[in-house]
């Protein structure tokens, strides 16, 4: 008898171009021998193709025209129609703007997984206010009892879920791959960015106005008229494009200080694990608010792989990601830039504490805070 590869379709309300969490659970169970598909979006102006083969799963795009939140049913119709009659062993939606295709898809699937990569209901609240956060909570408490499955990349998130929902919520964490960090270093760090000042802050990811820009620039304004460190003390690298980077540029301008400041904007993935070597202390300076307090952010494990300490909010996701048997950076109040940029000095001064913090992030990575490890825990998962 022929043992036919089981079937697992994901659907993720993104370009997947790219979506790191979702491509390295793909490409470890197509490693595993099942056969993946993601269904993820596309817009008119993007030149991406419909279809797409990558490392022994299949991605497939469904062009999106609407925005806000008609996308979300111009997607779960167009979803239904390029599945058509197909049935998958297991259906695996990404995130909770995803979910309710789960509604056109109960033929389709046989088992129904839901990963939760965020706390949406009061991620969108932070930016549409508290309608925002009622709508969504009611989407996840009627279409998450739909699911046998539910897993979240952090602690906080999984014991939010089930105390909301009464729902059991398993942890697969959002580590990075030892296969993209290694292709990541083999890439040569340009010339632009390579280090030039003896000590390098380095912030990495999605910039949005809660995540503490404005702090930032304060913080190195206070470095260079209370201090008086000059650029070739110290510099300030930030990686990363969103709605906040206009604001930021603006700002740093404002106040005189782009000399102190690279802005790469958007950057590839790889490169940006490659770049991340060449700083000495990563933020992550999440500001008040109920998701980013139990949000567990994947940059702490990238500066990790890059053998970098943090500087982070005293958060209580935060703290719980953080969680090792050695030191691996400080705790801060995010509204604090003098704090903040007190705690910078004493690293800037203290070059033996720094280089012990360095070694041991590095070893945080290897040996804990990595997706090999951890991704062990799906295999599991999809075998019951």
């Amino acid at each position: 008898m022929i043992n036919k590869r089981k079937k697992i379709l994901m659907l993720v309300l993104s370009t997947v171009n790219p979506d790191v969490r979702v491509e390295k659970e793909a490409r470890y169970l197509a490693s595993k021998n099942f056969d993946v598909s993601v269904i993820g979006i596309t817009r008119p102006s993007l030149d991406l193709p419909k279809k797409e083969e990558r490392d022994g799963y299949t991605i497939y795009r469904v062009e999106i025209k609407k925005k806000l939140f008609f996308k979300y049913f111009e997607f779960y119709r167009k979803v239904k129609k390029l599945v058509g009659s197909e049935v998958y062993d297991y259906i695996h939606f990404h995130d909770l703007n995803a979910l309710p295709a789960i509604s056109k898809l109960k033929k389709n699937g046989k088992i129904f997984v839901y990963d939760s990569h965020e706390n949406f209901p009061e991620q969108m609240s932070e930016t549409f206010g508290l309608p925002a956060q009622i709508v969504y909570t009611w989407v996840e408490r009627h279409f998450i009892k739909k699911v046998d499955y539910v897993f979240t990349p952090g602690k906080t998130y999984s014991n939010l879920l089930e105390k909301k929902y009464k729902v059991k919520a398993s942890v697969i964490s959002n580590y990075p791959s030892k296969e993209d960090v290694d292709k990541g270093h083999e890439i040569e760090i340009p010339k632009e960015l390579e280090k030039k000042a003896r000590f390098r802050v380095v912030y990495f990811g999605v910039m949005y106005a809660n995540l503490g820009y404005d702090v930032t620039v304060e913080v190195a304004k206070l470095i260079r008229d209370h201090y008086n460190l000059k650029p070739s003390d110290i510099d300030f690298l930030i990686i990363g494009d969103g709605s906040a980077y206009e604001p930021m540029k603006k700002m740093i301008e404002e106040e005189k200080l782009s000399p102190y400041f690279i802005l790469t904007g958007w950057m590839d993935y790889h490169l940006a694990l490659s770049v991340l070597r060449t700083s000495d202390v990563g933020l992550i300076l999440f500001q008040p608010g109920k998701n980013n307090f139990r949000r567990i952010p994947n940059r702490l494990y990238e500066y990790f792989s890059a053998g970098v300490p943090f500087i982070g909010s005293d958060f209580e996701g935060l703290r719980e990601g953080a969680k090792y048997d050695k030191q691996l950076g400080f705790f801060v109040n995010p509204q604090s830039p003098e704090k903040i940029a007190e705690r910078i000095i004493k690293l800037f001064k203290d070059t033996k504490t720094l280089e012990q913090l360095k070694k041991n992030a590095e070893e945080a990575y290897k040996t804990r805070f990595n997706w090999e490890t951890e991704i062990k825990k799906i295999d599991k998962i999809y075998k019951k």
